[in-house]
């Protein structure tokens, strides 16, 4: 009797994992994060029930897909997501309100259970994923879920029956996309931008621009950039820039006769963005579509806020240094040590947070130390190994996509100064780090002599 695909299946439902960022509940109290992380854990679940489904009935299954999986629990990368997830875990249990942590609230989703949820993601995209045919659509369904996330903010923007969100044309209007939150939108175009990059220039190279996929692709990117302008998001921008230039910088030190050519980009792109942000309450900035993600200086009201609410997470931190207070508890920790500058009668009460808008200030404050420097450690392995020219020894691939891969862990570092994690940038870092795997410890010449 011939046994079902389980692995296949597993498969199937990690390819939806990523259009979890599309899901919209109006019938839920809060329409833009409930149905994310129902499809999100439900997809995962099914794809874990089939794989351990197949490591039981499928032949051969432990020996190719069980022993993959301690494999991938025994490398630097995988070492260190294991210990933040584990960390971050345990931390909750430990905190002041162990069971608020693992399971969050209703609004929230967020949480133990989430962060298991996305570390069972991980493990299961670096196990299955074994070849590059795997990520290239892996990364096309990505891929369609950011333009089917924009599609639906056009949807509300032009008050179209059934989407809800901000329209166009209103007061100090940002794009939402699908997200509910325009400041996690042009996060989350940034990972996309470079999927469809990692498949132009794998997949496309020499045919950029005679080909169907790749043209799509750069419609994508042309809806990507109306929408990433549109929210207005300066984190993002910034991220986005820093993410160019360690790019640019690690693509001059790879290869010498690139050198002037990343140098002068880098002096163009710095003038550029330079200058509009100098000239910001000009009229001319002011005419271009999402001008405010030029809008920054440090005497911004929101920056202003930030600094205050890093103070009062690194304040608790010092209370509780080693594993903190447990994630989903910085409102607590916001009430406890509130800071009276907050407090605006003529506004009704003020600011009110409960996240750091920050994630290393947010970690601090959760997980403690302990949790941090593993958070931390995950970026210092991938770092070092691209550095060492892994992707190029390993994967075979040119150091401009290794220049690629490095500026994509830059700009959520450099935009996460000023916000925190949430579903939609979670499972997209979740699935890179998994594509780092793959890329740093994949069995490459395996997959290119079949």
């Amino acid at each position: 009797m011939k046994t079902l695909p389980w692995f296949s299946i597993s498969k199937f439902f990690l390819f939806l994992t990523p259009f979890a960022i599309i899901i919209v509940t109006k019938s839920t109290l809060f329409p833009f994060i409930v149905g994310k992380y129902i499809w999100f854990r439900s997809s995962v679940a099914l794809a874990l029930i089939a794989f351990l489904c197949g490591l039981l009935f499928e032949t051969r299954g432990w020996e190719e897909y069980g022993k993959k999986i301690i494999r991938v629990l025994k490398t630097p990368l995988g070492i260190t997501v294991t210990a933040f997830a584990g960390i971050f875990i345990l931390a909750g249990f430990l905190g002041i309100r162990p069971s608020y942590s693992f399971w969050s609230n209703f609004e929230r989703g967020e949480g133990g259970l989430q962060m298991l949820n996305l570390y069972i993601l991980f493990l299961l995209l670096a196990t299955l994923f074994q070849k590059e045919s795997d990520w290239r659509k892996f990364f096309w369904a990505a891929l369609w879920a950011a333009f089917c996330m924009v599609l639906y903010g056009v949807g509300a923007g032009l008050g179209y029956n059934g989407f809800i969100g901000e329209k166009f044309g209103e007061p100090n209007f940002r794009f939402q996309g699908s997200l509910g939150n325009s400041s996690y939108v042009a996060a989350l175009l940034i990972f996309a931008a470079f999927y469809g990059a990692y498949i132009l220039a794998t997949r496309y190279s020499k045919r950029l621009f005679f080909h169907a996929g790749s043209i799509l692709i750069w419609i994508f990117f042309g809806v990507y950039g109306a929408a990433f302008l549109l929210a207005g998001t300066r984190g993002a921008f910034l991220g986005l820039i820093g993410g160019i230039f360690v790019g640019l910088a690690y693509l001059g030190y790879a290869i010498k006769s690139w050198r002037k050519w990343a140098i002068a980009i880098a002096v163009v792109l710095a003038v550029t963005a330079g200058s509009l942000i100098t000239f910001r309450d000009s009229e001319f900035v002011k005419r271009i579509p999402g001008s405010r993600i030029f809008d920054i200086s440090f005497t911004t009201t929101t920056l202003q806020h930030r600094t205050i609410m890093w103070q009062i997470a690194w304040w608790s931190f010092k209370e509780r240094p080693i594993l903190g207070w447990g994630p989903e508890n910085f409102g607590v920790l916001f009430q406890k040590n509130f800071n009276p500058r907050y407090f605006e009668p003529d506004k009704g009460f003020g600011a009110w947070f409960d996240r750091a808008h920050n994630v290393i200030f947010d970690y601090l404050a959760s997980v403690g130390i302990l949790g941090t420097l593993a958070y931390v450690s995950i970026f210092a392995v991938i770092y070092w190994n691209i550095l060492r020219g892994k992707i190029e020894k390993n994967a075979g691939l040119s150091p401009g996509i290794a220049a690629f891969v490095l500026a994509v862990p830059t700009a959520y570092l450099v935009q996460g100064i000023a916000l925190f994690d949430i579903l939609p940038t979670y499972l997209n870092l979740f699935m890179f780090f998994a594509f780092a795997w793959y890329l740093f410890y994949g069995n490459h010449e395996k997959n290119n002599k079949k």
